[in-house]
Order: structure tokens, then sequence, then C-alpha cells
């Protein structure tokens, strides 16, 4: 097994995917490192594979007409950083995938997760899994930045990424939670009075 991608095979063994089965997938895929500042997945690349974040952490991010940096979301370790409407649909990537930190993650080609789940119910169930993990959280992101308030936005962006106001700058925050980083300065000022 390789280090650190627990989470990824129990989701693998829960979907009843066989140990046998695990270690044939392992051999096809690839721990890829990813230092900080590299770009995983660039805005207008083709995207070829998933990736699992097993070490580190990544950014998502749209960059507008006028140049700002709009975050869309964040990938910390046990969960999947990719671009999964260009990877099925053949489209460039609408963002970039960039490393806030030094990372590793397993890169899983799609031509393999479509041979997988053609040939075995157990594979197909683990990218359903997967691919449901991904809907509720977009889900979840669309409900905060309709109804929620920009303090509960701050709160809900704390219990989905734990520990990550001591891993990103304030500003990436404020950006993935819709306000300016002023904004954000003064909101968590107010809390601390």
């Amino acid at each position: 097994m390789q280090p650190n991608d627990k989470v990824l095979h129990q989701m693998a063994a829960q979907a009843g995917v066989t140990e046998e089965e695990w270690e044939h997938f392992l051999q096809q895929t690839v721990l890829r490192p990813i230092h900080s500042g590299q770009r995983l997945i660039e805005a207008g690349q083709l995207v070829n594979s998933a990736h699992f974040c097993i070490q580190g952490l990544f950014r998502l991010y749209y960059i507008l007409e006028d140049g700002r940096e709009y975050t869309a979301g964040f990938t910390m370790e046990q969960d999947y950083a990719t671009s999964y409407a260009a990877m099925i649909t053949g489209q460039p990537s609408a963002y970039t995938i960039e490393a806030l930190e030094d990372s590793v993650v397993i890169e899983i080609p799609y031509d393999l997760l479509k041979r997988l789940t053609r040939s075995s119910h157990a594979w197909e169930r683990f990218v359903r899994v997967s691919v449901e993990r991904l809907y509720i959280r977009k889900e979840e992101r669309e409900r905060e930045l309709l109804y929620a308030s920009a303090r509960e936005r701050y709160e809900a962006c704390l219990r989905k990424y734990p520990g990550l106001e001591k891993r990103v700058p304030q500003y990436h925050i404020a950006s993935y939670i819709g306000v300016s980083p002023v904004s954000l300065s003064r909101l968590l000022r107010r809390d601390s009075l």
C-alpha cells in the first residue's frame, strides 16, 4: 500500500474491491509529488486523470476577466483534487488547481477508471461513492453562497477544512467565502473583542 492512502483504500474496500484488485489498481497509478506553487491542473488544460491528495493542500480557483482570482475550494489530505467535469467531458478545465504546500497525490488515469467500472461492480460502486462525495460538497457550497451570512460561510469553511486558517493566507479564505480580505479581517476582529 502507498503511504497515507488509507481513506482511498477504505473506500475501495467498502465498495467490495478485493486486496488483489487494489494492488493491481495501485500498480496502474502514479504516486506524484507536487511542489508548493506548482499547478496540478491549469485552466484551459485537458484533464486525463483524477488526483487523490494523500499529503498536502491544494487551492481550486478561477481567474476572472479583470484578473482577480476567485477561490472555489480547497483539497486537503484524503480527498480529490481534480476537474471532474473536464475529465469526463473532454473539455478544458475551467479552473486551476495549485499546490499551497508540498504535496503528494495518487494520479488515477481516467482510462483506468473507465476500464475498471466496465469490468467490475465493485469499482463501479467505488467511483459512484467518490462522485457522490464531490456532488454533496458542491451542493453544500452552493447553499452556503446563496443563504449563509459571511460569518456562517467562514464557520462552514473551517468545519469543512479543519485547520485551514493555520495553513493558508487569510486572503484565500476571504476569496473562498466571497468577501474582501478587509471585510474578513473586520469580521474576525469583531469576534475577538
